[in-house]
């Protein structure tokens, strides 16, 4: 069974139910008032009001009424004649109560008079007037008005009404249903369409999307459809990118390998350490590709081991700025560590942060001609510290700093890796600062220059 054909039952059934309710209760009351109304205004209930009446004009009040309805109503409680049946306007049976103008009851002819008449009970008994004013009232027993034999024109009458309300039910039940089917139409056929694009999308057509026309809880289902969409298409493109990145990367030093090894099997090269340099100087490319590449795999599924201890940042940062510095001077390059006095300490991997900052240093170094200069700068801030990386080079557009973390992008395309390295290295400082708690960001230099920053928590 379909979800369309599943809500239209349970539609049906909640509808059946009220309608059948409804009109159980309505049926009921109706005819019982009827009967009541019927019974009420009957010749017999008429000449027991007009005796009780005279019982009151001739008494003054309603004292001792109670024991003058045997002569008063001598047939109310009696079973008809023997052998005539039950006629119109009959009853085998019929008790009523007696009330004062007050609403006091102050007869009851087949048990105690007690209470009081409700409201609703007043507007249904018969009024017994005297010189226009109301000085008591007559009230039959729901049961007797039940049992109540009504006349032909009384009984069609009452026939009528029930086919009314039955009728009226029927249309209701219908339009109700109908109604109904419109709505669960209007619920199912999102639906629908949602399934057809997640089958679209399982067969990799990534580019299919859900039409949201509402905004209600299914228009919310379908945006959030799409954006799974289009996350699964940036992520294949990304994929598939890297995937590209990667294949680029290695085939270079397999390149430059390959070609060694086959001119020293054919004898072209000797295999002397002259020879054998290059080749060597490829193989660890290829093993630094390969661990840059192990760490964002393990910092993507969560995994990468981190040995939290409290570090002392100036300590950190001034280790790693003497460890580069050389090789910053190589290039013509002045590198500058200023740091404050005091610095709160951090919770971190020594190593792993050591890298963060030499990788941060090797970008600047990448990119900032001969002449330049790079500096390092921490401060305590939100409650742990921020370290910045600050270069003078020729900077990064403003458009291009939203993809500085991410894998193999470097900003100029034509760049290799002998000049612009694999372009992993920011991504991997980010995942690694991240896998700590913190954040890392990038901002131009004023003045000119690129400025890499990240943030870290204080120890707790």
């Amino acid at each position: 069974m379909s979800l369309y054909q599943k809500g239209l039952l349970a539609f049906a059934l909640v509808i059946l139910i009220a309608v059948a309710t409804v009109l159980l209760l309505v049926s009921r009351q109706t005819e019982t008032g009827f009967r009541q109304y019927a019974l009420l205004y009957s010749g017999r209930a008429q000449a027991i009001g007009t005796r009780l009446l005279m019982y009151y004009q001739a008494q003054g009040s309603w004292e001792g009424v109670q024991g003058a309805l045997p002569r008063i109503a001598p047939a109310a409680g009696m079973p008809q004649g023997m052998g005539r049946g039950r006629m119109p306007g009959s009853l085998e049976f019929w008790d009523f109560r007696v009330a004062d103008a007050s609403g006091k009851v102050v007869a009851h002819l087949e048990g105690v008079p007690r209470g009081t008449f409700t409201r609703a009970e007043l507007t249904r008994a018969l009024p017994l007037s005297v010189d226009d004013g109301i000085v008591g009232y007559l009230l039959p027993d729901v049961a007797s008005a039940r049992g109540f034999i009504l006349d032909a024109p009384e009984e069609q009458f009452l026939q009528q009404v029930r086919v009314a309300l039955w009728t009226g039910a029927g249309a209701a039940f219908l339009a109700a249903l109908l109604v109904g089917g419109v709505l669960m139409r209007g619920i199912v056929a999102p639906v629908q369409q949602l399934t057809q694009a997640a089958e679209q999308i399982a067969q990799g057509d990534l580019e299919v999307r859900a039409a949201v026309r509402a905004n209600d809880e299914i228009g919310q289902l379908g945006r959030a459809f799409n954006a799974m969409a289009e996350s699964l298409a940036r992520a294949q493109t990304i994929r598939r990118a890297q995937t590209a990145d990667i294949a680029h990367e290695l085939r270079n030093p397999l390149a430059v390998l390959r070609g060694t090894l086959e001119a020293m099997a054919d004898g072209i090269y000797a295999p002397t350490p002259e020879n054998l340099d290059p080749a060597l100087a490829q193989v660890q490319t290829l093993t630094r590709l390969v661990e840059d590449l192990r760490v964002l795999a393990l910092a993507d599924a969560g995994e990468l081991h981190l040995a939290l201890q409290p570090l002392a940042p100036d300590a950190l940062l001034t280790r790693v700025a003497e460890a580069h510095r050389l090789a910053l001077e190589a290039q013509g390059l002045t590198l500058a560590c200023l740091l404050p006095d005091a610095l709160p300490d951090i919770s971190g991997d020594s190593d792993r942060l050591a890298q963060v900052v030499g990788n941060l240093l090797a970008n600047a170094a990448h990119h900032v001609p001969a002449g330049g200069r790079v500096e390092i700068t921490a401060a305590a801030q939100d409650g742990g510290l921020v370290a910045r990386v600050i270069d003078d080079g020729p900077g990064v557009p403003e458009e291009d700093l939203p993809h500085l973390f991410e894998r193999f992008w470097r900003g100029d395309p034509s760049r290799s890796r002998d000049t612009g390295g694999a372009g992993l290295g920011l991504a991997i400082a980010r995942r690694i600062i991240e896998a700590h708690g913190g954040r890392m960001w990038a901002e131009p230099t004023p003045g000119g220059g690129l400025t890499v920053a990240f943030w870290l928590p204080g120890c707790a």
